[in-house]
């Protein structure tokens, strides 16, 4: 995939980035919908959204935070860079760096409203709490998240295979 958008040139990422950053929102937004739609699925949204006071000075907890701006922001990789020398001398650079950020910051919010919407359901299926639900790291994508997929009663294999195929998309 990476190979036919490059054979192409420049002109060709650009389009392409239209179709790659516009449907794992699409994914999102159908996810998130059908997830507020279950029961318990508000729990989890507010288990995502409270603040957990008692660990605000925890240095481990902003370290996570760090990195996680580093990582979905992309900053440490030479293609941001490489992207950066097509524009013209003049762009306005700080503008480009503000709706970037603006945009990370609203698309991990949505992202965690609709896979704690979805944990969620899965803690009131399980008649459990939602912490002893989520898993750490990988576990949340590749487990929990397939796992309260699967218990969906319309369309499992659909939403996992949206689900999946946003992913491989979001690594191109």
């Amino acid at each position: 995939m990476v190979f036919i958008i490059l054979v192409k040139g420049v002109k060709s990422s650009g389009k392409a980035s239209y179709v790659l950053a516009i449907f794992p929102y699409v994914v999102l937004s159908i996810l998130l919908a059908r997830a507020l739609t279950l029961p318990g699925a508000m729990n989890g949204v507010k288990y995502f959204l409270a603040p957990q006071w008692n660990k605000i000075l925890d240095p481990k907890v902003w370290y996570a935070a760090v990195t996680q701006c580093f990582f979905s922001l992309s900053v440490c990789f030479g293609h941001v860079i490489m992207y950066s020398s097509y524009n013209k001398f003049g762009h306005n650079v700080y503008r480009d760096a503000n709706i970037v950020t603006s945009l990370d910051t609203f698309t991990s919010l949505l992202a965690g409203c609709c896979i704690f919407g979805i944990l969620g359901h899965l803690a009131h299926e399980l008649n459990v709490e939602v912490k002893d639900v989520v898993k750490d790291g990988a576990g949340l994508a590749f487990i929990s998240y397939p796992e309260a997929i699967a218990k969906f009663k319309a369309l499992p294999q659909l939403f996992n295979f949206l689900f999946f195929f946003m992913l491989y998309l979001l690594e191109k």
